[in-house]
């Protein structure tokens, strides 16, 4: 009993800090990182404003939070675990999948307006999306990478390089569309496709057979 007590708080605490989270991105993306207190979250969650300090130091811990519950790094992670051990055409069009759903949820979008000017502005607001969202993406790509090196699938390259260089090919199709509104000349889908066959074609290694399974 006292076990299943525990687990109940869990599982409450859990929620709770979901709840947080979940109003504090809406908050953020109608006010910014600045022009957000703390007092507006809780009042967004339904919540006394003391609340969040059982969960969250303060404003920049929560924010960090909110842009790693809502950033690729996560599912990035996720899929590592998971596909660790595929080929690399498999687990770089599993990531290609996790950018592409990204690119088709407005909410993201609306992450990302209000995340990049911000983060040019701002250096805390910088320092977290790089730490909480991107590095920690690029990290998981370049290990998928220096494995596949030691296989022998991958040329040599940096895996580091590999990884920024993949990573930079998928978001800037973001940046271009949907921040910059430049139209696709093909459908989103056919468009990351093709920007993965493109770096495939780039570090595969040739004598590795192209990699498949």
């Amino acid at each position: 009993m006292g076990k299943g007590a525990g687990r109940h708080r869990d599982r409450d605490r859990e929620a709770m800090r979901q709840r947080i989270i979940e109003a504090a991105f809406r908050v953020f993306l109608r006010k910014g990182f600045r022009g957000t207190s703390n007092r507006e979250i809780a009042r967004e969650a339904g919540i006394s404003p003391g609340l969040i300090y059982w969960y969250f130091r303060n404003k920049e811990d929560l924010f960090r939070a909110v842009v790693e519950a809502k950033s690729f790094a996560l599912p990035l992670r996720r899929l590592a675990r998971t596909m660790g051990t595929a080929p690399p055409p498999q687990f770089l069009a599993g990531v290609m999948e996790i950018v592409l759903s990204l690119y088709e949820e407005p909410a993201m979008i609306a992450a990302l307006q209000l995340l990049l000017p911000e983060a040019i502005r701002n250096g805390r607001v910088r320092r977290v999306l790089v730490s909480r969202a991107i590095r920690p993406g690029m990290e998981a790509i370049a290990a998928y990478l220096a494995a596949q090196q030691a296989k022998g699938t991958v040329r040599p390259l940096d895996p580091r390089v590999g990884a920024r260089l993949f990573m930079g090919l998928m978001f800037s199709q973001v940046i271009l569309g949907h921040l910059l509104r430049l139209r696709f000349p093909v459908p989103a889908r056919q468009l990351f496709a093709e920007a993965l066959e493109v770096y495939l074609h780039g570090i595969l290694n040739p004598e590795a057979g192209g990699g498949s399974a």
